[in-house]
């Protein structure tokens, strides 16, 4: 188990790093973390080096309620959104799946190990808010240009 959300965050990032994650049509992708100045502040946020796609991962220890309407709000500035939790409190968010079926916003676990199991993919589609997405890609060109 882990005992802070940096040190699920740091799992996730260097399973990220590593590409133990497959992410569907996301092979390679830059990755920024705690993101301000969008709706919100995504603790990962990733863009396809091809492309213009943004995927943001809320991470969270336990409390999948806030992670999914945080992970719900930034549709308004990414094409996919995800929930990423620590393995052993995971129960009560797979007991509500349908939830982030209907939300479309997809569920990601890891544990101690580094093994990481994706439970549901969301469907690929643009963001609500153009403007809130050019934000975000604009983020990375500060980052990394």
């Amino acid at each position: 188990m882990f005992q802070t959300e940096k040190d699920l965050v740091i799992a996730l990032l260097s399973t990220l790093e590593e590409k133990k994650i497959r992410i569907e049509k996301v092979k390679d992708f830059l990755i920024l973390q705690e993101v301000d100045g969008m709706i919100g502040r995504p603790d990962v946020l990733l863009k396809t080096k091809r492309g213009k796609k943004i995927i943001t991962i809320e991470v969270k220890l336990k409390n999948w309620k806030r992670a999914l309407r945080q992970a719900y709000r930034y549709r308004c500035f990414s094409d996919m959104s995800y929930i990423c939790m620590d393995s052993k409190n995971i129960k009560p968010a797979l007991d509500n799946i349908e939830l982030f079926m209907k939300s479309n916003i997809g569920l990601i676990s890891i544990d101690r190990q580094g093994n990481v199991i994706i439970h549901y993919e969301p469907i690929l589609k643009e963001a609500y808010n153009k403007r809130l997405r050019d934000i975000a890609s604009n983020k990375f060109v500060e980052q990394y240009e």
